[in-house]
């Protein structure tokens, strides 16, 4: 009879049922994957912001070189193997583009010996974000836009 007691009273405890538990599953499923997107497409811009200042500090580093030195450098992009090659009489570098970034309006670009650059617009892309590098006309400076 004791048995039957402590049956009935566990019986009525307060418990989550099978429909709760779903909903509650659900929710917190949705939330977790909503931060997966986010994660990844904060990790995509990151990429391409780092992608653009290595670029960036590429060019103005083969301009001061080159201003150093008095020899002219050459900047070349070869979208196939995804690398920027800088190269110089005495200076070589070389920049591994990620697979999902483009970059366009720098197949051929040259420095002079004193260090200037034709004025020019590079745009760099993962194809949902756009960054853009001007070249300043005579002092070779790279400015971001945004």
């Amino acid at each position: 009879m004791v048995w039957l007691k402590r049956i009935r009273i566990r019986s009525s405890l307060p418990a989550f049922t099978i429909v709760e538990i779903i909903i509650t599953l659900t929710i917190t499923l949705t939330l977790t994957l909503l931060g997966v997107v986010q994660l990844k497409a904060y990790n995509q811009r990151l990429i391409l912001d780092n992608t653009t200042k290595e670029v960036k500090s590429s060019i103005e580093q083969a301009a001061r070189i080159s201003t150093i030195r008095h020899q002219a450098i050459i900047i070349r992009y070869y979208p196939v193997s995804k690398s920027l090659i800088l190269i110089g009489k005495k200076y070589y570098r070389e920049l591994k583009v990620a697979n999902d970034i483009e970059i366009y309006n720098l197949a051929l670009l040259q420095i002079s010996p004193n260090g200037s650059l034709p004025a020019h617009t590079i745009t760099i892309t993962n194809h949902k974000n756009t960054r853009r590098i001007k070249l300043q006309m005579t002092w070779g400076r790279p400015i971001d836009d945004t």
